[in-house]
């Protein structure tokens, strides 16, 4: 994360969840580097972190060394006069003043969501004002504020290139929209309100993970899971045998709240007592006791409106949408209301079909479905109709298969070799052999990729997978290092990055079986992967994910579409036993399956939407001093499916919209459908197999990264505007 990128949105250092941050760590040597007899392996100058030396305790030795080293490129900055003054040892200088600092926040960052301990919480918890107090400090440095606002006014700005004038355009505005022009005493609240942030932040982010953690329930009666396929049934007594409980003569079944388990019992048990008791604990997350996020988010929401109004906005979602492709709040929110007034006719017609599907199903004749009941049936209905069984897919998606066939599928479309590298989990105080990178845990694995055109070795990334105590829930990809662009021709150093997930793992000797929405999701993290990789602008400020953010999932939805193509499929979907390839009337169920009753799966996510921009837009008039479920409920309502129950509000788990990029940005997945879709159009029309569309755009989007508007950047690779009616012909919501 540049200072550039901090200051274009909001100051939460260390946040407690980890999602696709825009981590730009440039690698162009300064003038200023580390004192020679010290040694800080957070920010050492290696190819690859020393994860066995990453250490909390070497965090905060680390950090306050990063500090000072920062400072003294501020300094020198701060020193200039105006003749002195260029583009390099302003607005570059500034963009490079904190790689070091932002690699022990990104690796520690990482350390937390990996390997979650306490002495890494304490670290952040020690870290956080001084970081905090850092980066507070830059927007309100009268100082550095004129340095950079004269330097903008000089005449050479006009002979810089495209790339160099949109950095300086986006510093000064950056700068401005955070309050470089604020008295000093809003400057001093803005400080004030950034600090209590983000140790609320943190605050939620430790309350779902700690409530996540805190609940399982054993079973010791299969009848209880009557309906649970044998490879849940087996994962399960594996997780119930890891945990003390269950032998081979009295078996056991833990069912958590981590990926794959509770969510897995809501949708196939036929036992509604033990998907009420999932449902229950789901609704646990961020809600009871000590968990309670509910106190949290009232703070949170009244402090970023306090702080939206500071710098001069109506809304935090007109600050977070600002440099954004709907540009403001209220469009924002126009996206998210027109979409579900589209989507309404559709969704009340499938929700009326659902419902009668379970009264003949239950001999009812109910007017409501009980919250614990709607994926169950919902997903039976799918299947009886499309004769579809989703769990019927895991044996032609083995791990190994899926990650080969996908690789294959992206190296022949941009021209890739994608290989795997040799790996080592250390101890500390261990030596990492020769031609071995360390991994932060022996499940992880490391991958180059390589460009076959030009033989440039474009990057590297980390790649775990798996569920497992201390890990955070959910998938993403964290930039960690921008390579250095090339001078005189040569291409950029290597990037950096990880892929981070919790999909379905191994059990015994069986390899791990992916779910097709596990296969979903690597695709769409690989999507986000090679937007990091295969950027090749002028500056490392605009790497990767430095982009507008409701365009930074463009990459990542579009990828999903190989997931269901008949001739990707055949690629990888392979029997794991046997090797036979998948059967076409397997394939056509799993296509039907698709956009089957698209209304409701897609509604919800709106929902989610809009819960989020109301809390960031209007929480004064429709939250605050009520009670979050009750308030959240009533906006809803009218969107869903009524079950005659009392639901706790979703924000009280919505890690996406509390910790960071994501708040006031949740309506980004579906802008980013509507593009997706649109885009998809052109590989679908030329071949999804066909180099000239991915060629296209590997050279409008994703090398691009953030080094033009993302309006121009798709305008580059369809020749025209987005097409809004795409995503809703595409499901088939309307004609």
């Amino acid at each position: 994360m540049t200072i550039r990128t901090i200051l274009l949105t909001a100051l939460c250092a260390l946040p407690g969840a980890a999602i696709l941050h825009a981590a730009d760590v440039a690698a162009t040597p300064s003038p200023v580097t580390a004192p020679a007899a010290e040694y800080h392996p957070y920010f050492a100058d290696m190819p690859y972190p020393a994860w066995s030396q990453l250490t909390a305790e070497q965090a905060l030795i680390d950090a306050p060394a990063a500090i000072a080293l920062a400072n003294a490129r501020l300094d020198a900055i701060r020193a200039l006069s105006a003749g002195q003054m260029n583009f390099e040892n302003t607005f570059v200088a500034l963009a490079e003043s904190t790689r070091e600092l932002e690699k022990v926040s990104d690796y520690l960052r990482t350390r937390a969501a990996t390997m979650d301990s306490p002495e890494v919480r304490d670290a952040q918890a020690a870290l956080l004002p001084q970081l905090n107090s850092f980066y507070s400090a830059l927007s309100a440095d009268t100082r550095l504020w004129e340095v950079l606002r004269t330097a903008a006014a000089q005449p050479w700005v006009q002979s810089l290139s495209a790339q160099q004038k949109m950095l300086v355009q986006q510093t000064i505005d950056g700068f401005r929209k955070n309050g470089a022009e604020l008295s000093p005493e809003k400057k001093a609240r803005k400080a004030a309100i950034e600090q209590e942030l983000s140790e609320l932040t943190l605050q939620f982010g430790k309350n779902v993970l700690d409530s996540t953690n805190a609940w399982q329930h054993i079973v010791t009666d299969r009848a209880e899971l009557a309906g649970m396929s044998e490879n849940w049934m087996t994962a399960a007594a594996a997780d119930a045998r890891a945990h003390g409980y269950g032998s081979d003569t009295e078996p056991a079944w833990r069912i958590s709240l981590k990926a794959g388990s509770a969510g897995t019992v809501l949708r196939d048990c036929s036992v509604e007592s033990t998907r009420k008791l999932c449902w229950q604990a789901q609704c646990s997350i961020g809600r009871d006791g000590q968990y309670d996020n509910a106190p949290v988010v009232a703070r949170v929401m009244q402090l970023r409106s306090e702080l939206a109004q500071l710098l001069g906005f109506a809304t935090w979602a007109d600050y977070k949408t600002l440099n954004r492709m709907v540009n403001s709040g209220d469009k924002a929110m126009g996206f998210v209301n027109g979409m579900m007034e589209r989507l309404s006719p559709a969704f009340r017609a499938e929700c009326a079909e659902l419902l009668a599907y379970a009264n003949a199903q239950r001999g009812e004749q109910s007017t409501t479905m009980a919250p614990w009941n709607l994926r169950y049936y919902l997903n039976e209905y799918t299947q009886k109709q499309c004769n579809f069984d989703p769990e019927s897919l895991r044996p032609y998606f083995a791990c190994e298969n899926v990650l080969s066939g996908m690789f294959s599928i992206y190296s022949g479309l941009y021209n890739l070799t994608i290989s795997e590298l040799s790996t080592v989990c250390l101890k500390p105080g261990e030596t990492c052999p020769e031609g071995s990178v360390e991994v932060w845990h022996p499940e992880v694995r490391m991958f180059a990729i390589i460009d076959n055109a030009t033989g440039a070795h474009l990057g590297s990334f980390y790649l775990d997978l798996f569920p497992r105590p201390g890990k955070r829930a959910g998938a993403w990809v964290s930039p960690m290092r921008a390579g250095a662009p090339g001078k005189n021709g040569e291409p950029h150093a290597p990037h950096l990055a990880s892929i981070t997930g919790n999909l379905t793992r191994p059990v015994g000797d069986t390899p791990a079986l992916f779910s097709h929405m596990d296969v979903q999701t690597i695709f769409h993290e690989f999507g986000h992967m090679l937007h990091c990789m295969l950027t090749d602008t002028e500056l490392a400020a605009h790497w990767g994910s430095n982009i507008a953010w409701d365009f930074i999932e463009l990459p990542s939805i579009l990828n999903e579409n190989w997931t269901w193509e008949p001739q990707a499929l055949a690629l990888f979907a392979r029997h794991y036993e046997t090797g036979e390839p998948m059967p076409a009337e397997l394939v056509e169920r799993l296509q039907k399956s698709r956009y089957f009753m698209p209304a409701i799966a897609n509604m919800r996510q709106f929902c989610l939407s809009l819960l989020d921009l109301e809390m960031h837009m209007n929480y004064a008039t429709r939250f605050e001093g009520r009670d979050i479920d009750s308030a959240s409920a009533e906006l809803l309502a009218p969107w869903q499916m009524p079950s005659g129950v009392a639901e706790p509000s979703y924000m009280r788990r919505l890690s996406h919209c509390m910790n960071g990029a994501y708040a006031a940005g949740y309506y980004s997945y579906q802008w980013a459908d509507v593009l997706a879709a649109d885009a998809f159009r052109r590989f679908a029309d030329e071949g999804i197999f066909n180099p000239a569309p991915a060629a296209a755009f590997r050279k409008a989007v994703l090398s691009v990264g953030g080094s033009k508007p993302a309006l121009e950047a798709y305008r580059d690779f369809l020749g025209r505007d987005p097409d809004p009616d795409a995503f809703l012909k595409a499901t088939g919501i309307v004609k």
